[in-house]
């Protein structure tokens, strides 16, 4: 009879096959929880700062948008008797080229309160090796977004005192009761106004009268036409018949600009009518009638 104690064969393999699975799990724990893979060579460069605004080691980086690597670790240096945060970028070899010496880091976020990353733009250099350090510029974020929102609220606040002061014609219009109640009487005013030139409108479409013929019929209003064209033409001449009644070269504007020669006309008139009236009253004075 077998003991029961023996160790089996088959017991032994289902051990074995347990302690690979756990290690294997174990693996893949490491991959995912790095975000990198154990398989895939990698270039590590650095990137320092006083300030990294909250970014963490395995947050991912990227070459426009596109992730190529992550943050591996994140350590104190104190340069100049200052501290910074080194952070090592690891890279994956196919990517790795397209960082350059010259490229520019900046740790952005995933949305206004979503986690950090590292954008990598690229430059023109050499491809940077292991250990290289690349420069990283700022991005305002929230500090600068904060910034603009105070800003943005002390012009507000400023509006607001000016309004309330009675500042400005705004100011004035809240202020000043008189002169709201004016402008809403314009307003009125506008409003009839507007209501007198769409009921105007109307009978010009539909009413009766010389206007609204003059828009449909369109004999009529070649007609009005030529009529103010000949009216046009008789001002001309008229306009023209006046310049030369007062020019000097015709005989009513000689007598108008003439004084002696309007004196002469005159007396000779006057003698006129004297001898007309003496012929009258005494014909044979000058008539004279002769019988053979």
């Amino acid at each position: 009879m077998r003991n029961p104690k023996e160790l089996k064969w088959s017991d032994l393999r289902t051990g074995i096959f347990f302690v690979l699975g756990l290690g294997f799990a174990a693996y893949l724990g490491i991959v995912i929880g790095k975000n990198t893979s154990t398989f895939t060579g990698v270039t590590t460069i650095r990137i320092i700062s006083n300030n990294v605004n909250g970014l963490a080691e395995n947050n991912f980086v990227s070459v426009s948008g596109k992730k190529i690597g992550t943050v591996s670790k994140l350590s104190f240096s104190t340069i100049h008797d200052s501290l910074h945060v080194v952070a090592d970028l690891r890279l994956r070899n196919e990517f790795a080229g397209l960082v350059t010496k010259d490229s520019k880091a900046m740790i952005r976020s995933l949305g206004i309160l979503g986690d950090k990353y590292v954008d990598i733009t690229t430059g023109k250099g050499t491809p940077v090796k292991d250990g290289d350090y690349i420069s990283l510029v700022s991005e305002d974020g929230m500090a600068g977004l904060a910034t603009n929102a105070s800003t943005a609220l002390a012009k507000i606040n400023t509006l607001l005192d000016r309004l309330n002061n009675g500042k400005g014609p705004m100011g004035r219009i809240l202020s000043d009761e008189k002169m709201g109640a004016e402008l809403q009487q314009t307003m009125t005013n506008l409003h009839t106004t507007s209501a007198d030139l769409s009921k105007f409108s109307a009978e010009l479409s539909n009413g009766k009268g010389i206007l609204p013929r003059l828009m449909r019929d369109k004999a009529l209003a070649d007609n009005t036409a030529q009529t103010l064209e000949n009216l046009k033409s008789t001002t001309a001449k008229a306009e023209t018949l006046v310049e030369r009644l007062n020019s000097e070269q015709s005989t009513i504007g000689k007598l108008n600009s003439d004084p002696a020669l309007y004196n002469n006309l005159n007396r000779t008139m006057i003698s006129l009518d004297s001898l007309l009236t003496d012929l009258k009253r005494k014909p044979g004075r000058y008539v004279r009638f002769t019988f053979f």
